[in-house]
């Protein structure tokens, strides 16, 4: 019986550790970056903010220590309920408008031209620069490849 019981409490003791162990890399708890005040940001930052976001005030401003793939350092949430990463020299990097269109004065005008000509119907909601060029999501989820010079590649993923 004194075995059975040490055989337990030895089976509880590794899956709380192994527990532990494997939630200490939560997603929502990422140490690599702090909230951080507006006037932290890159100036062409704040510029792009003021232009384009008049009206929207900081919700929530994060730095990161690492870059992400893009190159994101600075991940801005407005209250308007977009969010815009930008890069360590204050250049975005991704727009995510939610549901809400992105303005066409943000989009290179050859993007704008072809969604407009062929989905006339549907707004971007979301604009990324990838290293091959721009991705582009619609109002209806449909994914939109580009090239850097703006031109339509193919349908994404």
């Amino acid at each position: 019986m004194k075995k059975v019981k040490n055989t337990i409490k030895g089976l509880f003791l590794a899956t709380t550790i192994l527990l532990t162990v494997s939630c200490s890399n939560d997603d929502n708890s990422n140490t690599n970056e702090v909230v951080i005040e507006a006037s932290a940001l890159p100036e062409t930052a704040r510029n792009f903010i003021s232009t384009h976001f008049p009206d929207a005030t900081y919700r929530r401003i994060e730095k990161q220590s690492i870059p992400d793939d893009d190159g994101s350092i600075y991940d801005v949430y407005l209250s308007n309920g977009f969010e815009i990463d930008f890069d360590a020299n204050g250049n975005w990097t991704d727009i995510d408008g939610g549901n809400t269109a992105i303005s066409t004065a943000i989009i290179p005008e050859p993007i704008t031209a072809y969604v407009t000509a062929n989905y006339p119907n549907l707004f971007i909601t979301t604009i990324e620069i990838e290293p091959t060029g721009y991705d582009v999501e619609l109002s209806n989820d449909l994914d939109l490849v580009f090239n850097p010079q703006g031109e339509f590649v193919r349908i994404g993923n």
